[in-house]
């Protein structure tokens, strides 16, 4: 059935999209949204050379220094920029333009990355220099999340939520695996100069990306949330105590994620240590953990709107993951851990993808940000702190019963929050 051409979109102040354009986005087919659809691609270039950067950096820093202590220093560094800032950027994220920020943070870091590459193999920097320019690369990488994440509601409609959230978690996932391959085949073939130096070409496409979506619909912003920079950034933390969901999603998150890697390395460690795999037996079981995140995202963006009673499957999935990692740690094949694996994977997507819908639906746009900002402070926390506490313990007892001990208490954990968390319980 055709459709007259429409007029060019109506614009409104400082050449941002009106309320009406807004909402005739909204309306749109995912697929055919075009500002969402480039935006989601820089994302996931961003996303891409994160860990393709992660990759290189660190396999300089093994082979040129040999040293423990300065791969610790490395992630040591990058833990505490994200703690002390992370918060701050997603205020930042609310209070500016969200496309000129995610901009300005993708071509910050390319050049960074030309940076980094020059200083390291032409000027020979030394170690504590190169420490302090990779600490402003994180530090300028905190701004691109919050900034993207807040964007989505505005962009997709909330009618698109789920379809949009699926989509983003798959294309994380996808870019987070090609890069760290990419990475590792980059740096044997080439060199760490030039894997570097790709780095920053990848932070500058996502920048095209982002350039070429055009602006952002506008956001409202009402006067109980403005105020001075401070104010705003401790009304992000007033907003969370005050708001039993969201509470309860700050709260869920990070444990989610904490026992979720945790397994994920004990599992790795079983590999070699128990179940004796060979190469190509780790690599299926490396494959699988992507694998199954991405088979539970792609249930639930198949679901769409059919799937009712969302927060009650935030913890039937929660619920069986306890069980299965009890049963993974006494599996005694890798073969056989494989569909575990994958199902560990696609429970996990639907605890952690759910959730991010009820934040996207419920919180305000014009606080997305700051949300975003301090729930990412916490999760690129925690995991370490858990993976810190959980690999000094497998030394100490062993990787499978520490494992299946992991599994008792998050069978504990979440009958807890499945009782405790109503608010999530009871969302529709």
């Amino acid at each position: 059935m055709g459709t007259l051409q429409s007029p060019e979109p109506e614009l409104g102040p400082n050449g941002a999209r009106t309320a009406a354009e807004s909402q005739k986005m909204a309306n749109r087919a995912l697929w055919r949204n075009v500002a969402y659809r480039r935006i989601l691609c820089g994302y996931g270039i961003s996303v891409f050379g994160d860990c393709f950067n992660g990759i290189a950096i660190s396999l300089w820093v093994l082979q040129t220094t040999g040293s423990a202590k300065s791969m610790a220093a490395v992630q040591v560094c990058n833990m505490v920029v994200s703690f002390l800032f992370g918060s701050f950027a997603g205020t930042f994220a609310d209070r500016l333009d969200r496309r000129t920020l995610m901009l300005s943070s993708d071509l910050f870091r390319g050049a960074m990355a030309f940076i980094i590459a020059v200083s390291l193999f032409v000027l020979h920097a030394p170690f504590p220099f190169v420490l302090l320019l990779l600490s402003l690369s994180m530090f300028s990488s905190l701004f691109q999340a919050p900034a993207f994440h807040a964007s989505v509601t505005s962009l997709v409609g909330r009618e698109h939520l789920q379809q949009a959230t699926g989509t983003i978690h798959l294309v994380d996932n996808i870019a987070r695996i090609s890069g760290l391959a990419a990475a590792g085949i980059s740096v044997s073939a080439f060199g760490g100069f030039t894997a570097i130096m790709i780095t920053g070409v990848t932070f500058l496409l996502s920048a095209i990306c982002v350039m070429l979506a055009g602006r952002f619909p506008d956001v409202q912003r009402s006067s109980m949330h403005r105020g001075s920079f401070v104010k705003e950034w401790g009304g992000s933390f007033s907003y969370i105590f005050a708001n039993p969901l969201i509470r309860s999603i700050v709260i869920l998150n990070p444990l989610l994620i904490l026992f979720f890697m945790s397994a994920i390395m004990l599992v790795q460690v079983m590999a070699v240590k128990v179940w004796q795999a060979n190469p190509v037996q780790f690599g299926l079981i490396e494959t699988c953990i992507p694998l199954g995140y991405m088979l539970g995202s792609g249930i639930l963006i198949a679901s769409g709107k059919r799937l009712k009673r969302r927060g009650r499957w935030v913890f039937i999935g929660l619920l069986v993951l306890g069980p299965l990692y009890m049963l993974l740690s006494n599996v005694s094949s890798p073969l056989l851990a494989l569909p575990l694996i994958i199902g560990g994977g696609a429970m996990f997507a639907c605890c952690t993808m759910l959730t991010q819908i009820m934040m996207r639906a419920e919180v305000p746009d014009e606080l997305q940000g700051r949300i975003y900002g301090v729930l990412g402070t916490i999760t690129s926390t925690a995991p370490i702190l858990g993976l810190t506490v959980v690999s000094v313990l497998a030394d100490q007892w062993g990787a499978q019963a520490v494992l299946e001990s992991l599994g008792a208490l998050l069978l504990v954990v979440g009958v807890i929050a499945a009782a405790g968390l109503k608010s999530i319980r009871t969302y529709r």
